[in-house]
């Protein structure tokens, strides 16, 4: 560009310097594909197989038929020369890898054409110098005629010589006329067909249309035109027509729609990007896209076994599209390929919708923020339907699922640690949006291929609820989660801890673990009747009240996984050690016992309820399984030591994977924990997994009574007389105890502490039938008394204001008991929990009374024999400090009147309310802030801004009909809960996250993510009449819920009355849907808006 325009300013330009001009400007252009193509493992490439290329409008300048530097007013002789050049370079470098017939006489043409049009630019060059010589001679003539002391033989001189001059301008132009008609025009054309066998490739050119052969451009000319259309006809549909057949082109034939294109790509209400760098899309030439896909789909249509692919490139991220014609089953796939290297960008158009009056819709399914290419298996057989398997390629893996996740594992006042697996390596995003700001926190992790790995947050707001999503694998939308962080101790309202306790145990003796009744189940009201069900359910809700729920062993049934693992390791034991053979079958042996944890956590119910809330466990005898704890049965089988050895460091391998990273994730610092056992693998001691946390004055120690058992048992002597507590986990303990300010300690274990009393304990265990009773407390009385003794001390030492409470599972039945200490008069309840899911045990096996030693007596209560948790409430107590335990066996009806029912665990901080009002701030009239201005005006500032496009945006018909579509995948309503806020925002929080997340940019970029909290809020006001039209409708006095019918008569009554209020969430239809949604996107920016208002005036109180 310089050197054409430097040297078309030059005014001693000789004849056939141009050429040398031009052929130094060829030099520079090849150059760069020099370069290019010889780039490390590029060339490579280039070099080993078929290449076939479309041209880009990078390949000659960045949207050079529209960029206003390259028109011809603007760059004039300059532009043409610099297009007609790169298209040479093009085409030697480009079109010669397939044009071997007519390049040779294009190019042979194309140089006369050169010829005769330098002759042109030469004859114009000397028209202009004759026009510029004229008119400098007419004005001194001008002058001359004015001086009266010029004399009349210099004037005539003069005249002569502008004669000549008049002369030699009408020759110069009679020249360029001539040279001009003798130009000819060689075909512009760049599109092309190749057969590889019966596959056809139709490679369409939509850049060279509109650039004539001598480089100016016709911008009115259309992207393809109508010769070349039928062209392509010919060439598809001929006597050797294609079985299956790819059209490439520069852009995606189908990404948005002309609106959309023009809102998103275009600037529109946002000015992203400017409207001609987009021009050349087939939305905005929707005429040229509607014929090339007719000629493809008729194409199609006329023989059944075509098949057909669309290729592009243009966008810089991947989309692998399907194409369909409206109310038929007609459809082609597109796969629209991102960046090679450069750096992938944020895909803005929505999941789904229509073009060209809503004849051809589509849905994009993209690859975000991956590098990739496209690759096509194609299969054209006579006699056999055709076949494209088509993908995108990503840097790690294009289908990348989520199989086990998310678990949301320790959550204090300002982290969380949330558990994810993935099925192939893939870069993850892990986003934490916060419900109330809307503030959104990313962490990205390579993620190994089946193997779980924990996203860590820090820095969290204290007292807020938080919402969970994935980018990086297929099933994200179906796997969210939430949680609330704690209120920060000593801050604002009293001291509030819930935590539920449950077991996985199931109906057998010493046994436990999860069955088929982990499965969904609903009551006849819609409500669900399973535990899981409704931990999941409650803890989904913002500040549910549900803290922590801790599991108390049996998470998985791990003995099907070993009996597999154990074939796989026997195997590995007759390969050579540390062989790639012998490490695959470990590695397979492994992934065995990681299944285990993929399906139990899997369940539905199950899945759900982890993925929500806190969750803390400890192993129980059914993570480790009954080959390694010498336990005889079904699944009995010989194993050599070492492949037993081998077994037991997997198993523990897996436990921490999955359980011990809920706590103590990998790839976080090591810090000395109080009262936890050590994994590093230096440490002598490192086999243990008891661990200690702790909520203000509330502890909660979680012993391992199976450490000694599995590793520290060959010693000698028999495996029944190992002590259940290691040295290291008894001072771990007594640390723990001395922690200040503990006034409320909770102890768990995954057997009972007292069950039988120690003497009955050892009597039974000789029974075979009863062996397991080896691995229980009472067996090992000296242990249990000193476990009792010391915790009784402990509460006296502490004043009486101490409480203990022994929380255990391993039984099958839900027992409550109560040890008394008659020397101290002091009491500690022991609660055993049941089963959470699986089937109960038909009695407990033990005498109801019982003493332990002179000192030491105990109590069993009623025994619960349906499946039931312990919900344990702790509350500021009367003194300063105290804190003062609730703590109850709950059923399934128990645990959903508690945390759902009028009295239930939520407890919404009470700023909350004034969030929600918008102080009549009047949108319309926004000042703007010409320079500086606080944080907080250009907040407030923009937020205003924000809601001004937000009402515009959700007025668009393409945003309504969305919303609608939203509606229809809540089944119109059809629910028998939805007159409940509650299950209404539970129901639709799925389903309008899902949509928002593939909506258009447009509503993305003002409207924050929707949220349970903001959708149940917004559902209240909406049947209260704060919001909408209404006044607040008589509701009944009775607690009895109304039926549709009833419903509907009420509405139909009040407006025959001449009231107006909001269509009940029961009978509310897509429209209502539609405009309850827009109060949601509202309501969110509002509360947003508060919550900063709120945080600067907190801030000036300080």
């Amino acid at each position: 560009w310089i050197i054409l325009k430097r040297h078309s300013e030059r005014f001693d330009l000789i004849p056939g310097e141009w050429n040398s001009i031009e052929n130094e400007v060829l030099e520079r252009l090849r150059s760069a594909y020099r370069f290019s193509w010889n780039l490390p493992y590029t060339r490579e490439v280039l070099a080993s197989c078929s290449h076939l290329m479309v041209c880009s409008d990078r390949d000659v300048y960045p949207n050079f038929t529209l960029d206003i530097d390259l028109s011809a007013d603007v760059g004039g002789r300059v532009v043409t020369t610099l297009l007609r050049l790169a298209r040479k370079v093009y085409r030697e470098y480009q079109r010669a890898l397939w044009d071997e017939k007519e390049l040779d006489e294009l190019n042979e043409k194309e140089s006369e054409m050169v010829d005769k049009v330098t002759r042109v630019f030469e004859a114009r060059r000397r028209r202009v110098g004759r026009e510029e010589a004229l008119a400098k001679a007419e004005k001194k003539m001008v002058e001359l005629r004015s001086n009266q002391f010029v004399g009349e033989e210099v004037v005539e001189a003069a005249m002569d010589r502008l004669e000549e001059l008049r002369y030699e301008l009408q020759e110069a132009k009679g020249a360029e006329a001539i040279a001009a008609s003798e130009v000819e025009a060689p075909d512009a054309r760049e599109s092309s067909f190749h057969m590889y066998g019966d596959v056809g490739i139709l490679l369409v050119d939509s850049r060279w249309n509109r650039v004539a052969p001598d480089g100016t451009q016709t911008l009115t000319q259309p992207l393809i035109s109508n010769d070349q259309m039928i062209r392509f006809e010919g060439m598809i549909e001929n006597n050797n027509s294609p079985r299956a057949l790819i059209v490439c082109t520069e852009f995606p034939l189908v990404e948005m729609d002309k609106r959309e294109t023009t809102n998103v790509r275009c600037g529109g209400e946002h000015n992203l990007t400017d409207f001609h760098s987009v021009n050349s899309t087939f939305a905005l030439n929707p005429v040229v896209q509607k014929k090339l896909l007719d000629m493809i789909f008729d194409w199609k249509k006329r023989e059944r076994f075509r098949q057909v692919l669309l290729m592009s490139g243009g966008l810089c991220h991947g989309l692998d599209t399907v194409i369909k014609i409206r109310n038929t089953d007609w459809a082609i796939q597109q796969l629209t390929t991102g960046p090679l290297t450069d750096r992938p960008e944020e895909v803005r158009c929505q999941r789904t919708g229509s073009i060209l009056d809503g004849y051809f819709e589509y849905e994009h399914d993209a690859l975000r923020n991956q590098r990739n290419y496209g690759e096509a298996l194609i299969s054209a057989k006579y006699g056999e339907t055709s076949t494209i398997n088509a993908q995108l390629v990503g840097q790690y893996f294009a289908r990348v699922g989520c199989i086990c996740g998310p678990v949301i594992g320790k959550v204090t006042d300002d982290s969380v640690i949330i558990l994810i697996e993935v099925d192939n390596e893939a870069p993850i995003t892990c986003l934490v949006n916060d419900c109330l700001s809307g503030a959104i926190l990313r962490s990205t992790k390579l993620l190994t291929a089946r193997k779980p790995h924990a996203f860590v947050f820090d820095g969290l707001e204290s007292d807020r609820h938080y919402t969970v999503r994935f980018e990086g694998f297929v099933n994200a939308d179906d796997r969210m989660g939430s949680f609330t962080t704690r209120k920060r101790e000593g801050v604002g309202e009293n001291f509030s801890l819930n935590l539920v306790f449950m077991s996985g145990e199931r109906g057998k003796v010493g046994g436990g673990g999860i069955s088929s009744l982990t499965e969904e189940k609903k009551s006849d009201d819609g409500t669900p009747s399973s535990i899981w069900s409704i931990l999941g359910g409650a803890s989904q809700h913002p500040w549910s009240g549900v803290d922590a729920v801790i599991h108390l062993g049996g998470q998985v049934d791990i003995n099907p996984a070993c009996a597999a693992a154990v074939v796989l390791l026997a195997r590995a034991e007759r390969e050579e050690e540390n062989s790639h053979a012998q490490k695959l079958l470990l590695d397979e042996a492994l992934d065995h016992l990681r299944e285990a944890y993929r399906t139990s956590w899997s369940l539905p119910g199950t899945r759900e309820a982890l993925a929500r809330g806190s969750h803390l466990m400890l192993r129980g005898a059914l993570d480790f399984g009954s080959l390694l704890l010498g336990r005889r049965g079904e699944q009995s089988v010989t194993i050599s030591g070492k492949a037993k050895r081998r077994l037991r460091s997997l198993v523990q391998q897996v436990y921490r994977e999955y359980q011990r990273q809920l706590w103590d994730p990998d790839g976080v610092a090591d810090a000395p924990m109080l009262g936890c056992s050590s994994s590093d693998p230096d440490e002598q001691c490192n086999n243990g997994e008891w661990h200690f946390h702790q909520w203000g004055g509330v502890g909660v120690f979680c012993m391992d009574v199976k450490d000694t058992k599995l590793w520290k048992s060959r010693s000698g002597g028999k495996e029944s007389d190992m002590p259940l507590i290691s040295d290291e986990q008894w001072r771990c303990f007594s640390d723990a105890m001395s922690v200040e300010n503990l006034t409320q300690l909770v102890i768990c274990c995954e057997v009972p502490f007292v069950s039988d009393s120690i003497g009955d304990a050892r009597y039974k265990a000789t029974d075979p039938q009863h062996s397991h009773l080896v691995e229980h407390w009472p067996y090992h009385g000296s242990e249990l008394l000193r476990l009792l003794n010391g915790l009784f001390e402990w509460r006296q030492g502490q004043g009486g204001r101490a409480e203990v409470i022994l929380i255990c599972g391993g039984i099958s039945v839900g027992v409550d008991s109560l040890l008394k200490h008659s020397s101290l008069g002091a009491e500690i309840r022991q609660i055993i929990t049941g089963p959470a899911a699986a089937e109960p045990e038909s009695d407990l096996w033990a005498e109801r009374t019982g003493v332990l030693d002179g000192s030491i007596s105990y109590e069993h209560g009623p025994v619960t024999l349906v499946q039931n948790c312990v919900l344990a409430r702790y509350t500021a107590g009367s003194g300063e400090g105290a804190v003062s335990v609730q703590s109850n066996i709950l059923t399934v009806g128990d645990l959903l009147s508690e945390v759902e029912g009028e009295r239930g665990l939520k407890r919404w901080p009470g700023y909350l309310a004034q969030l929600h009002s918008d102080k009549e701030r009047n949108a319309g009239d926004v000042t703007m802030i010409q320079s500086g201005g606080s944080e907080e005006e250009v907040e407030e500032q923009r937020f205003a801004l924000n809601l001004i496009l937000l009402e515009k945006v959700l007025e668009r018909e393409d945003i309504q009909r969305g919303l609608k579509s939203v509606f229809g995948r809540l089944h119109a309503g059809d629910s028998k809960s939805f007159d409940n806020p509650i299950y209404f925002s539970r129901a639709a929080i799925k389903v309008l996250t899902r949509y928002y997340y593939n909506s258009p940019a447009a509503l993305r970029d003002v409207a924050l993510p929707p949220n349970l909290y903001i959708l149940e809020v917004v559902a209240r006001m909406w049947e209260s009449g704060t919001i909408g039209l209404s006044e607040k409708p008589s509701r009944p006095t009775s607690g009895k819920k109304k039926t549709k019918e009833e419903l509907k008569e009420e509405w139909d009554a009040k407006q025959g009355g001449g009231e107006k209020y909001n269509v009940p969430l029961a009978l509310m239809g897509a429209d209502q849907f539609a405009k309850f949604a827009c109060e949601v996107f509202k309501n969110a920016l509002v509360v947003r808006m508060n919550l900063l208002l709120k945080a600067r005036s907190d801030r000036m109180k300080m």
